[in-house]
């Protein structure tokens, strides 16, 4: 009955994926955490992500979706993660996730809410949004709610979304894999998960993108702060119970 809820979570999180390009661990790394410790999913979801992302960019586009900020935030993220990993490794799981969740939902609600601030981005804020959630990908692996939020401030379209966050996960998710395999984290039941994840995973990217098509832009935007908030809101209910 377990496994029934397990995937039946891997398959809405797939969709979640293939729809936005980003969301597979933000949404299901807080509900998972219920039946596995956080050193075993998170090496899973950052291989899922990886192949899942892989999938994505290797899909004919129409036109260049990335430019050159766009891609020294990806950089700087690959240059940092392999601090995230060394902080799995050393640090309690518990503690991050607590303190990463309760930043996640202040600034979901101030997004949600139309709070005031300055929509003039400089260049070197895509460096420090990309030095930061690259650590977070390779710490606890959901690095989803602020480079979302910072993409919405930057209003990136639907295409451009799930193309960055694509090549963002395989850059990332590469450096995190190396350092878990260096430290001990690749264990079989994390090779195990892998094998059963990753092909529901890539069912769930493919009908994602049909669906990425139709959804309207702004209320793209606004579903995928709603889900950074959602998902946040678990992983604070998780770790404190």
């Amino acid at each position: 009955m377990d496994y029934f809820w397990i995937i039946l979570i891997i398959v809405v999180a797939s969709l979640v994926k293939g729809i936005t390009g980003f969301g597979f661990a933000m949404v299901s790394l807080p509900l998972l955490l219920f039946w596995y410790s956080p050193k075993v999913v998170i090496p899973v979801l950052i291989l899922c992500n990886f192949f899942a992302s892989l999938m994505i960019v290797l899909q004919k586009k129409e036109y260049k979706l990335i430019n050159r900020h766009f891609k020294s935030l990806i950089i700087y993220g690959g240059c940092t993660t392999i601090l995230g990993v060394l902080t799995l490794r050393f640090m309690s799981s518990n503690i991050l996730i607590l303190s990463i969740s309760i930043f996640f939902i202040i600034v979901s609600i101030l997004y949600l809410f139309n709070i005031k601030y300055s929509r003039r981005v400089r260049k070197y804020t895509y460096k420090i949004a990309g030095a930061v959630c690259g650590f977070l990908t390779g710490s606890i692996s959901v690095s989803g709610p602020p480079l979302a939020l910072f993409l919405n401030l930057r209003q990136a379209n639907n295409r451009q979304f799930r193309e960055i966050f694509a090549w963002f996960n395989i850059i990332t998710a590469a450096i995190a894999i190396f350092g878990y395999a260096l430290l001990g984290l690749l264990t079989m039941e994390t090779i195990k998960l892998s094998l059963l994840f990753i092909p529901i995973l890539l069912l769930g990217t493919f009908f994602g993108k049909k669906i990425n098509a139709i959804i309207p832009a702004k209320r793209f935007r606004r579903i995928t702060v709603i889900m950074s908030l959602i998902s946040s809101i678990l992983l604070l209910i998780n770790c404190r119970s």
